[in-house]
């Protein structure tokens, strides 16, 4: 029997099954249907955004999964057929999702959805499932192909978001930025790092460079993690920000902290420090540097006298970091150094002594800058000194909102992301290398934009 309900599952033999997504066809209050796949790996997420299968991208690079014919019969039915062809699949897709969704209207005004997979080789029926109990929802996980002890087998999920399409594919994390054309001057590949036919019925199937870089898995492992945070915050629940109002000539600055005297202090190897001037609650800017090199980290310090906050944290030769930090108020700020016995110098500095990214920026290492801009596009780049290496850029408002600006892993990291309006502090949490930011004003993103239908 291959019918099952929401939860069930069977196996699906064969190498090739070419699945359709059928419903009522669109007209006399029945919104469009867009069918589309996600293929994700074992932590249940895409590794980028070419890992969404969908209108405007109708095929995955492996070819494992392609967007085929839409096809409709003489009973006001139509089907979204795609193909899955598991010889083509990456060891590192573990899973397939096979979803729905429509922009103009509910699942509730959709009658006859289900999906039906059968073998491409015979033509013979695999499983179906029939949503029935669909309302308000704007997008739908269908059901999933996933492996288990190295064979493949489809379970029923209709599982519904009331976010249709984007918010369904942003939740596996799908970033949906367009592609960005290289810079004049990016390396050429290769270089090494820098050193210094007529309808068929709609219920039978129709017909239908170089290797990536190894990049290593704890690189992978970073980015993935970052973009796992920053889902859960665009997820949670939030409870909208009251930023203080403006009193008088207030700076962009004074918004995220108040003046206090600098704080200095110098020394060799490891060392636990307190900070012993007046600080109001806020950001504060710590800023460390060192001579020489091995490895370099500075931490804050919590109230159980563990290490808390990563301030600092560099294999670079004469290399340090400037970072911010967001503190209480409550008790006496106390850093920790780890260092080899090396000189090394720490300060710890009110918000407006930071520089004021206006267009441009470049630097080297860990840095915060100051944006006051209006919203738009952040293009940022890093010129890697260690060969791979994990970018990560944020942007943090005065009342702790946190915005992903930069987070890729490569020997040449470059990315464009929206950037929100100012003020904001704009965090280069890892650049081991020579980076440079620009700033651009806002563009339609065409990554979800349909093109014709």
């Amino acid at each position: 029997m291959t019918e099952i309900v929401k939860g069930g599952n069977l196996p699906v033999p064969g190498q090739v099954w070419r699945i359709a997504v059928v419903r009522r066809d669109a007209g006399d209050g029945v919104p469009e249907v867009d069918a589309s796949a996600l293929l994700l790996d074992a932590s249940g997420r895409v590794r980028g955004d070419g890992d969404l299968v969908f209108y405007n991208q109708p095929a995955h690079a492996s070819g494992a999964v392609r967007l085929l014919d839409q096809v409709r019969d003489g009973e006001r039915r139509v089907a979204d057929w795609l193909e899955i062809d598991t010889e083509r699949v990456e060891p590192a897709v573990q899973r397939i999702v096979i979803t729905a969704s429509s922009e103009h209207g509910t699942f509730g005004q959709v009658p006859g959805l289900h999906i039906r997979t059968v073998s491409a080789a015979t033509g013979e029926q695999l499983a179906l499932y029939e949503v029935d109990d669909a309302s308000t929802e704007t997008a739908f996980l269908l059901g999933e192909f996933y492996l288990r002890e190295g064979a493949w087998k489809f379970r029923a999920l209709g599982q519904g978001y009331d976010s249709g399409l984007v918010g369904l594919a942003e939740d596996f994390g799908i970033v949906g930025r367009d592609p960005e054309p290289a810079p004049d001057d990016e390396p050429a590949p290769g270089d090494g790092p820098v050193h210094d036919g007529g309808p068929d019925p709609v219920d039978e199937a129709v017909s239908g460079g170089a290797s990536p870089e190894a990049i290593p898995e704890e690189l992978l492992a970073k980015v993935r993690e970052a973009e796992a945070e920053a889902a859960l915050v665009r997820t949670t629940p939030q409870v909208p920000a009251q930023r203080p109002p403006r009193t008088g000539p207030r700076s962009d600055a004074e918004l995220f902290g108040g003046e206090f005297p600098d704080f200095v202090r110098s020394g060799e190897g490891k060392a636990d420090i307190t900070v012993d001037v007046p600080i109001p609650a806020g950001y504060v800017v710590v800023e460390s540097t060192r001579k020489g090199d091995g490895y370099f980290a500075v931490h804050s310090i919590d109230e159980k006298g563990q290490s808390d906050a990563l301030l600092a944290n560099t294999l670079l030769k004469d290399q340090g970091a400037r970072r911010v930090l967001r503190y209480d108020g409550k008790a006496p700020l106390r850093l920790r150094v780890s260092a080899y016995d090396e000189p090394w110098m720490v300060a710890v500095r009110p918000v407006s002594t930071v520089e004021v990214l206006d267009g441009t920026a470049e630097g080297r290492g860990s840095d915060v800058l100051l944006y006051t801009g209006p919203a738009g596009l952040l293009s940022s780049r890093l010129r890697t000194r260690l060969g791979f290496e994990w970018f990560n850029v944020h942007g943090y408002e005065p009342d702790g909102s946190d915005h992903l600006l930069a987070n890729e892993a490569s020997r040449f990291p470059r990315e464009t992301r929206p950037l929100p309006e100012g003020p904001l502090l704009v965090q280069l949490v890892s650049a081991d290398g020579d980076w440079s930011l620009k700033v651009r004003p806002p563009k339609e993103n065409r990554f979800w934009r349909r093109a014709s239908r």
